[in-house]
């Protein structure tokens, strides 16, 4: 292997973008049941601010965009790596990848559904 630093730092760098990116869904996700909420609170109509709402759940969907073109990405960065001998595995926690219909019966997961 070489050039481990680089490839570690881009490594690192692609889990912190992939992050970020969620983090801003789950604060968008947030402002819309806020504004939601704080509607039916000051008993407004439901077309008072629904232009400010359409504009959010559209910009939520324009970062689903973004999170799949950097899901992508980090498939191809790894591709890369790989083809050119460039080691870049984080040691640490790692985040899973194994589909659901993979784990194990009984084991909890963060997507699991209560019965």
């Amino acid at each position: 292997m070489r050039d481990m630093h680089v490839g570690v730092r881009v490594a690192r760098q692609v889990r912190n973008a992939e992050h970020a990116v969620d983090q801003a869904m789950i604060e968008v996700c947030k402002l819309v049941q806020t504004a939601l909420e704080g509607r039916v609170e000051a008993r407004l109509a439901a077309e008072v601010g629904h232009n400010a709402l359409a504009d959010m759940v559209r910009g939520l969907g324009q970062l689903s965009e973004v999170r799949g073109a950097v899901i992508s990405s980090h498939g191809e960065l790894a591709q890369v790596a790989d083809d050119h001998h460039i080691g870049w595995r984080l040691d640490g926690t790692r985040e899973d990848k194994v589909p659901p219909s993979a784990v194990t019966p009984g084991a909890v997961t963060p997507f699991a559904v209560a019965a």
